[in-house]
């Protein structure tokens, strides 16, 4: 099984990255999930394009960037979404992102770490009505960090309480990962 830990940001000088390598860290060291393959997806390293062509993941044509975001995402069976907010909403380089593919996203499963002003819980609230559209299935706990407590001088200030939160999601989204995995399999034969 393998689950995709999805930085959302490619702004420079983001804190995404920081939160990624945390939640990653934790999640290779999480009880009852030896069987996992945690695999970070930076869309920085991407360089995704903007879509102008609804059929890019597809089309043999497409541009290789594509194609290669198209494929790790396949690989994937759940994803973490280290998703921060922007102006009240999803950011738009990760919402393109998600927009760029249909069907590798379906019937897979997501658990959501936001972080921003607020927490980040307005783009945590968008991308759960966002997934819908693919039947993904999300984990109802979710992590997020507010800026001006969980990042004092700019940099991540963890405590036993955002690990444990942490772990709790992750737990949860390796269970509900095997079942709807299994579910998937036992449908698609």
């Amino acid at each position: 099984m393998k689950i995709g830990i999805v930085i959302g940001s490619v702004r420079e000088g983001r804190i995404g990255e920081s939160i990624g390598a945390w939640v990653a860290e934790r999640a290779r060291v999480q009880q009852d999930s030896a069987d996992v393959e945690w695999v970070v997806l930076d869309l920085k390293d991407f360089g995704l394009p903007v879509m102008t062509d609804e059929n890019w993941a597809q089309a043999e044509d497409g541009p290789a960037e594509v194609h290669r975001w198209r494929d790790a995402v396949a690989e994937c069976d759940g994803f973490v979404f280290v998703s921060p907010e922007y102006n009240r909403n999803i950011p738009g380089a990760f919402k393109n992102a998600y927009d760029l593919l249909s069907r590798q996203w379906m019937d897979k499963t997501l658990a959501i770490v936001a972080y921003g002003g607020l927490g980040g819980v307005r783009a945590n609230e968008a991308w759960r009505v966002t997934v819908a559209a693919y039947n993904m299935h999300v984990v109802g706990a979710s992590v997020n960090l507010v800026r001006r407590m969980d990042f004092p001088g700019g940099a991540l200030a963890l405590t036993d309480h955002h690990d444990a939160s942490l772990a709790k999601v992750l737990a949860r989204l390796v269970s509900l990962t095997r079942a709807v995995t299994a579910e998937r399999e036992r449908v698609t034969g």
